[in-house]
């Protein structure tokens, strides 16, 4: 069997520019293009509730605030990341994919992700310094990778708060949930 090279981020980065590809989303991980798939509309409600709840904290409290779905795609280090919820207090640049990652990357895990990739992307978010959190809407939980710290669970009658990231906000578990 023919182990295929790994590409470079200069390659992705013309492979994306590709007219072919003009209406995809690729991530790049360990030298592996990956396409990203649509999730499942009960998933991206979820990207909406935050969304509603962290864009109107940041305006009340002139926190900079740029947020994004999943259609934004971030480069860190040599890998590209799409995460399904991003935060960061600087704009974009219209550079695909972003170089300057997010603060705050939330992946909403599907029954179809695989583990492997699950693992692979953790590890990036981790290595690099970025609060991550995985959503499991199937057993509603959420499991937290702060920089530098343990996992924690949080689960249904639980707050989760991101003063190192947004100061002083906050938001229910069971409101990711609605």
């Amino acid at each position: 069997m023919q182990k295929t090279q790994a590409m470079s981020l200069d390659d992705f980065k013309k492979f994306v520019l590709l007219p072919e590809n003009e209406d995809r989303l690729f991530e790049l991980i360990d030298g592996e293009v990956i396409e990203v798939m649509p999730g499942r509309v009960s998933n991206s409600q979820i990207h909406d509730i935050i969304t509603a709840s962290v864009r109107p904290f940041c305006k009340m409290h002139k926190i900079p605030c740029c947020t994004s779905s999943a259609d934004g795609a971030y480069q860190v280090g040599s890998k590209v990341v799409a995460p399904d919820f991003a935060y960061r207090r600087i704009p974009p640049t219209g550079d695909y994919p972003e170089p300057e990652p997010p603060l705050w990357a939330v992946e909403i895990i599907s029954p179809t992700d695989e583990v492997g990739n699950i693992r692979k992307k953790r590890n990036i978010y981790r290595e690099a310094g970025i609060l991550l959190w995985e959503i499991y809407p199937e057993d509603f939980l959420v499991h937290v990778y702060a920089p530098n710290q343990s996992l924690t669970l949080a689960q249904m009658g639980e707050v989760v708060s991101l003063n190192d990231v947004i100061p002083g906000f906050s938001i229910a578990v069971a409101d990711l949930f609605e």
